[in-house]
Order: structure tokens, then C-alpha cells, then sequence
């Protein structure tokens, strides 16, 4: 531990963060391979090609989150003494371990995030091999329904070679298996962990007011001082117990924040030219993927040979999982697009991306695109009317971006509630005033293509 008794980092959002005693550790969690590694990996993916000063990382935000934790655990240790016996409060231990799983929620995310996570992993990825291959087969019942990157960053903190498990394991032992425990919602205290993953926490908390802040928009701005104030543990019916918010002061606070997250998406998140990046990167990585057998690609340099391996579809140890980050992919992107006697679709749309020479929108509705796409022979019909502007196979100069956006969980542990004067809980989505403003999903579909090509696919859509 730091001799100091207080840490400070000075952070654009959040001004003067003080780490105290325990909590100091997320200072020392912070110079780890593992954890530095999310400097290289951006958290706003391509967000950086439409707002040009979002070019954050993962890791301020992950450091950001982490004081967030702080600040909401110092807040319930207060807060829930009337209500619960000391072993159920949060103490400095507690509060510390939460802070460390808040810092390492991100770990596991590979190049530009959920992007290489869609295309390269897939949802239906082999479990099982993965799970080999990092060395988890021993908890795989445990890890059930884990995403990928929620996989890699296990295998990060359980890894013996890992030197950000060796320094946990160093402040206490147990100390990894208490982080991992709280990132897949198997803490001691039930409760905390839901500060991490749901409808209003911790994640959120920071992402909202620090992609708005880099990426200079007006949206994402909520009371956060007033949201920790009304932090509070309640039961629900079946006596279980929950963190939510005080129902008669956090009504209005809450709403601020969802109205807050639906406009940063709409905005940001899915602004029509990232969606493009994001899309013709992915359709780059789909045909290099069909065509990596090609013997041209036999004599790649060695830190991108990693990223090369797991488009082929290879499993990938933790230590070569450390050397995917967005940094090896654009370099990756400029290879490629350089070589000689290479696949010319791939050729093309490397030069496209790495030129900002983007697919464009077609002006059509979301009803229309989606009924003409489930037409008989749609996409084939697509596909024909942009082939005579195409340089190369005319299915890879389509992007079909498809929007699905719920404020609300499905899922039981990650529903927010609001907690009355009675500590009975009750889930935020429930509530007539937020149930009313977001009561069903929000789906639409958008085509982007080459932008000679546009005003003939409008025409065919209609």
C-alpha cells in the first residue's frame, strides 16, 4: 500500500478525485499491464471520426467509475446503518473491493469494443474453447452466461502470470477471487454488486457525463451529487435485499438520467456516420476473414499476428489477448490496405477507412428499409444496384445498422428500483411517470452504402 494516507488524481469530469486509506489500491491496480492496456482501446470506439475530442480511453473512464463506487459505498455505509446489522453495511474493505471491480469492469474488451466483440467473437462464440484456453475450465458452471469480454477480463485477474493478480494477491489474499466474486454478482453483500450493473449505476454514471463532456455535446448532464445523496437499501417482496433510490427525493434525479442516457445514444452512440465507421470496419474484417488463408498474410509483424490468429478464429491465451487493443488494429487496417497484389475489396474499404471516406446514409424510413428487405430476393436486388459503382464484391459495400435501444432491463439483477419510506423496493421500470416515456423498445434499421451508389438503392427502396 502507498505510504500516503490520500491519493489525488485530477480528472476532467470529475475534478480532484481523493482515493483514501484502502481505496489508495486503485492507484497502485492502475500501473498494470492489464489495466494500461485500456489506454489503447478508446471509449468511444470510432466516435473520435464525427467528435474530434473523443478520444478518451477506457481506462479514465474505468478510473472514473471507480471513484464513483467510492463515493456511492462511502454514502450506503452511512446510509443503511439504520436499516441493516454492521456485517450487511458496507466497510472500507468492502467499499475498496467495489472499487477495484468498478476499475476492472472494462478489462476484457478487445479493439474498439463491442464492434470486434460482434464480428470477430460473435454472440454465439465456442464457450467451451475459450474457456479452456484462458484457463478457467474449473469455474466454467460459474461463468455460464458470461459475455466474452467478460471471460477475458476473468481470466485477467485469475490469471497467475497476471501482474495485476500478483499485486491483488499481494494486498491480501482472496483478493481477486472477492473482485471477481463482485463482477459476476456472487459478492458477500448481495446488494453491491447491482451498483455496477444496472439500469442507473456506477458505469452509467460516469460514461453519461464523460462521453458528453469529450465529446462536447449539451446532452448527458444530471444532478450526480444529488443521485448518490438518495442511494439507499431496500427489500423487495421476497425480502431480498437491493440498493435503489429514495422514491420520494430521486424521482426527478432519475428521470434527468434517463432522459440524459436515451439523448447521448441518439446522439452519440448512434450517430449515423460512427454507425458507418463501425459498420464498413466490421465488413472490412469479414471479408479478411474469408480470405486470411491467402499466403500473403504469412509474413505479417508479430504484434498484430495476435489480432490476425483470432480473425482466422483461433482461441487466444491471456497473453496474447494483451496485445489487442485499437492501436495494433488501425495499424492492422494500414498494412493491409498497403500490400501488394491484395484481395481488392479489402484493399478498398482499409483506404476507405483509413481516409475518412465513409459509407453514406440512404434517405429512406426504417419501415420501408425493413419491408423491403424482407422481400423476396431484397438484399440480392440491394446488392445488383450497387455493384456497377463498386471496386470490389458488392456485398461488402452494404452496411445494415440495426438500432435496438430499451432503457430498461429484461433482467431481474440489473433492474433499478425505488426504494419507499417502508424500504420496500420496487423496479424504476415500474414507476407510471418513467414507464410512460419509455415503456417500449425503440428498434429502426438504417442502410449505408458507397456515396455514388445512393440515389440508386433510394430509388429502389422507394
Amino acid at each position: 500500500m502507498p505510504r500516503n494516507r490520500i491519493q489525488r488524481i485530477q480528472d476532467s469530469v470529475h475534478g480532484l478525485m481523493e482515493f483514501h486509506w484502502m481505496e489508495t489500491v486503485v492507484i497502485d491496480v492502475l500501473r498494470t499491464p492489464e489495466i494500461q492496456r485500456l489506454r489503447r482501446i478508446r471509449q468511444l470506439g470510432l466516435g473520435h471520426l464525427v467528435f474530434p475530442g473523443a478520444e478518451h480511453s477506457r481506462l479514465v473512464h474505468s478510473l472514473g467509475a471507480a471513484y464513483l463506487a467510492i463515493r456511492f459505498g462511502r454514502h450506503l455505509s452511512d446510509s443503511c446503518r439504520d436499516f441493516l446489522i454492521d456485517a450487511l453495511c458496507p466497510t472500507q474493505e468492502t467499499i475498496r473491493d467495489l472499487a477495484i471491480a468498478a476499475l476492472c469492469h472494462d478489462l476484457g474488451h478487445g479493439p474498439l469494443s463491442h464492434a470486434w466483440e460482434r464480428e470477430i467473437v460473435g454472440e454465439s462464440f465456442d464457450f467451451d474453447k475459450w474457456v479452456a484456453k484462458l484457463g478457467l475450465s474449473d469455474e466454467k458452471t460459474y461463468l455460464i452466461g458470461a459475455k466474452w469480454h467478460e471471460l477475458v477480463g476473468h481470466a485477467f485477474l485469475r490469471w497467475d502470470g497476471s501482474k495485476l493478480h500478483q499485486l491483488l494477491e499481494r494486498h491480501e489474499d482472496g483478493f481477486s477471487a472477492r473482485v471477481r466474486h463482485m463482477l459476476r454478482s456472487r459478492y458477500f453483500i448481495p446488494y453491491l454488486p447491482r451498483l455496477l450493473n444496472s439500469d442507473i449505476d456506477v458505469d452509467r454514471a460516469d460514461f453519461l457525463r464523460r462521453d458528453a463532456y469529450h465529446s462536447g455535446v449539451a446532452y448527458g448532464k444530471y444532478d450526480l451529487d444529488w443521485l448518490i445523496s438518495t442511494c439507499i437499501v431496500g427489500e423487495t417482496p421476497s425480502k431480498k435485499l437491493v440498493v435503489g433510490f429514495d422514491k420520494r427525493k430521486a424521482l426527478r434525479v432519475a428521470e434527468q438520467f434517463l432522459i440524459a442516457r436515451h439523448a447521448l445514444y441518439d446522439t452519440v452512440y448512434y450517430h449515423k456516420t460512427v454507425r458507418s465507421a463501425e459498420g464498413m470496419v466490421a465488413l472490412f474484417l469479414r471479408r479478411l476473414k474469408e480470405i486470411i488463408s491467402d499466403s500473403k498474410f504469412n509474413d505479417m509483424p508479430d504484434f498484430v499476428k495476435p489480432l490476425m490468429r483470432m480473425i482466422s478464429g483461433e482461441v487466444l491465451s491471456p497473453e496474447e489477448l494483451l496485445m489487442l487493443d485499437d492501436f495494433s488494429l488501425s495499424v492492422l487496417i494500414d498494412y493491409i490496405s498497403k500490400m501488394k497484389g491484395i484481395d481488392e475489396t479489402v484493399k478498398d474499404l482499409g483506404n476507405r477507412i483509413l481516409s475518412r471516406d465513409l459509407f453514406k446514409i440512404v434517405p429512406s424510413s426504417s419501415v420501408r428499409v425493413n419491408e423491403f428487405l424482407r422481400k423476396e430476393n431484397g438484399y440480392a436486388k440491394i446488392y445488383n444496384a450497387i455493384q456497377p459503382f463498386c471496386e470490389g464484391k458488392k456485398e461488402f459495400y452494404l452496411v445494415v445498422d440495426t438500432i435496438k435501444f430499451s432503457m430498461f432491463s429484461e433482467k431481474e439483477k440489473e433492474m433499478s428500483y425505488f426504494i419507499d419510506e417502508n424500504r420496500q423496493a420496487t423496479p424504476m421500470r415500474e414507476h407510471v411517470m418513467l414507464r410512460n416515456h419509455w415503456q417500449k423498445p425503440e428498434e429502426y434499421v438504417r442502410l449505408f452504402t458507397i456515396q455514388e451508389a445512393v440515389e440508386a438503392v433510394k430509388k429502389l427502396i422507394g
